[in-house]
């Protein structure tokens, strides 16, 4: 793979979590290549070098990679064309998305957002590469954009639900889904982890995030499920944890449950994608703590070197009763949920041929 290049990418954020989370991913990735960071004006024309490190592993090896400003944006499209940038992960919040990440789409780049602005948009796909890649269809509405796209990505917690949900949505009708997730500090990003991690007491409220939860399902799935959601953050660092209620309209067997998670693969294990776990859900025995959020690592657990580290859920306390089946799922959300799910979409679209560049055949990875 190496022979045919990496594809050149950017990365809009500098110190948030997810931003460095992705800068983290592709540094050592076999694939991408990141070659430019966009930061706010505190931190546009310092080295990203000297940026603040937010995460707990390691800063990656020197880079060289001067901050670039989300100010000027047609002197950022010159500045990226330049670099021959291909794809654009955004780790922005929604007032800076909602200023930029169109306008990159329509410079030609392509653009993996996580702000939330632009998941529901009708013509844009809300992916998760395991549960509906097929959404990817919706770009054929996004021509004006010529050879640029915009994908959104869904929020951290909607993806071990989705997930876990996706073999089961296929294996009984279901009438009803009650959820309540209790979230990590790193979920509200940098500066509330810091706080919790000082002594600070912070807020069990996440305003809006019940709504997101059953908005964001209802799309990636294409279907009204039926689902309530209660939201809670907690004085977790890392890791989202839900308790889910599923009710089917016909009797189901922890026989067949268990069989449909075991069984649960999809294109993306079949063609061994670097950041794809070969096993997406994992099932834990004791109550769930937060080192279970590494499922999926194949060795050391760190996500720049092992691109697996963190990319599994973890299935517990999984109860029948006639008709119903409750369960706790857990998952890591500045990996699985963020940066690592990011990637991994990105993966897929080179794999399948949908996105590719003049300096790379990575597309030759589906015929081999």
């Amino acid at each position: 793979m190496d022979a045919y290049g990496r594809v050149r990418c950017a990365i809009l954020g500098a110190r948030g979590l997810v931003a460095q989370r992705f800068f983290q991913r592709l540094q050592y990735h076999p694939w991408l290549e990141p070659v430019a960071v966009i930061g706010s004006p505190s931190t546009s024309g310092t080295p990203y070098d000297d940026c603040l490190w937010s995460l707990e592993e390691e800063r990656p090896d020197e880079t060289g990679i001067t901050i670039s400003g989300l100010e000027d944006t047609r002197a950022l499209k010159s500045e990226l064309r330049d670099l021959g940038v291909r794809i654009i992960f955004s780790a922005l919040p929604n007032s800076p998305a909602e200023m930029v990440e169109r306008p990159l789409a329509n410079a030609g780049f392509i653009v993996i957002s996580h702000a939330q602005i632009n998941r529901l948009e009708v013509d844009v796909p809300l992916i998760v590469p395991e549960v509906n890649i097929n959404h990817l269809s919706l770009l054929n509405q996004q021509a004006m954009y010529g050879q640029g796209r915009l994908i959104s990505c869904s929020n951290c917690t909607v993806i071990p639900l989705a997930l876990s949900l996706a073999p089961l949505v296929h294996l009984n009708p279901i009438s009803s889904i009650r959820i309540e997730t209790k979230q990590a500090l790193s979920g509200g990003g940098r500066k509330m982890l810091a706080a919790g991690k000082s002594g600070e007491m912070i807020s069990p409220l996440i305003p809006g995030e019940s709504e997101s939860i059953v908005d964001e399902l209802s799309k990636i799935f294409g279907m009204d499920l039926n689902i309530s959601a209660s939201c809670e953050r907690v004085m977790r660092n890392h890791g989202h944890l839900a308790y889910l209620e599923v009710r089917f309209e016909e009797l189901v067997s922890a026989h067949q449950v268990i069989n449909a998670w075991r069984e649960f693969t999809t294109r993306s294990q079949h063609l061994s994608l670097p950041s794809a776990p070969e096993q997406i859900i994992h099932f834990v025995d004791a109550p769930i703590v937060e080192s279970h959020r590494w499922v999926g690592a194949e060795g050391i657990k760190h996500p720049g070197i092992d691109l697996r580290a963190a990319m599994g859920i973890a299935i517990s306390n999984v109860e029948i009763e006639g008709n119903i089946l409750r369960f706790s799922v857990f998952a890591d959300n500045t990996i699985r949920g963020a940066a690592g799910y990011g990637v991994l979409l990105a993966e897929q679209l080179l794999a399948d041929g949908l996105m590719h560049d003049n300096n790379t055949i990575l597309s030759r990875v589906t015929e081999q």
